[in-house]
């Protein structure tokens, strides 16, 4: 046994059995079941169909919008013609209305100035002395007559004369027609002159109170 042992490792190596490749590798078939460039062309074509998706979807809103956009500007050239004539006059009724405005509160006027200071002058006592008339009649926050003047005498007679004067106004036809109150507001010594100095508040009757203008 121990010969033989000796005999087997004296003996040479066999050689491995091999053979080239020759196989490429690159220019073999693709023996899958479903191939890769299956898949490929398929990713391809159906990003190709998403984009031209798209941009029909993106060139039809445009034509709509091209559309609308026509159509309104073919409505507004339409319409401008005759927006250009309603504008004419609607200015000329607001300056024919500010005309006729103007003519009713001239009219409607309860008193004029010079009808005011004429009527003044006949009520007028020899002791009172106006110096002072403001007349305003359109004054929408307090209509109304402001009458200054001075009362001659000693203060008692001065005072008398005012108030009786207050009370003539009150009476007077024409103002009492006009006017819903006259009142003496104010009523001052004046030491260099020696009178009495005062101030009347005649207020002019309102249309909302039943007042009357002419």
């Amino acid at each position: 046994m121990l010969l033989q042992l000796k005999r087997r490792d004296a003996a040479p190596a066999a050689a491995p059995v091999w053979h080239p490749n020759f196989r490429n590798f690159e220019r073999l078939p693709d023996t899958k079941v479903v191939r890769t460039t299956f898949f490929i062309n398929v990713a391809s074509i159906a990003l190709a169909v998403l984009l031209a998706g798209i941009t029909s979807w993106v060139e039809y809103q445009s034509h709509v919008l091209v559309q609308q956009t026509e159509g309104a500007q073919a409505a507004i050239d339409k319409q401008k013609k005759q927006n250009a004539e309603n504008l004419r006059l609607t200015k000329l009724f607001a300056d024919e209305e500010k005309k006729f405005a103007e003519a009713t509160a001239f009219v409607r006027t309860p008193i004029t100035t010079s009808a005011m200071i004429l009527e003044l002058g006949t009520t007028l006592p020899p002791e009172i002395q106006i110096e002072y008339v403001d007349l305003r009649p359109h004054d929408e926050t307090n209509p109304s007559c402001i009458v200054r003047g001075k009362a001659a005498g000693t203060k008692d007679q001065a005072s008398g004369a005012a108030s009786a004067y207050v009370e003539t106004l009150r009476s007077h036809p024409v103002f009492k027609e006009r006017f819903e109150s006259v009142n003496l507001t104010a009523l001052n010594a004046d030491p260099r002159a020696g009178v009495m100095v005062f101030e009347i508040v005649m207020q002019f009757k309102t249309a909302a109170k039943g007042g009357k203008k002419s």
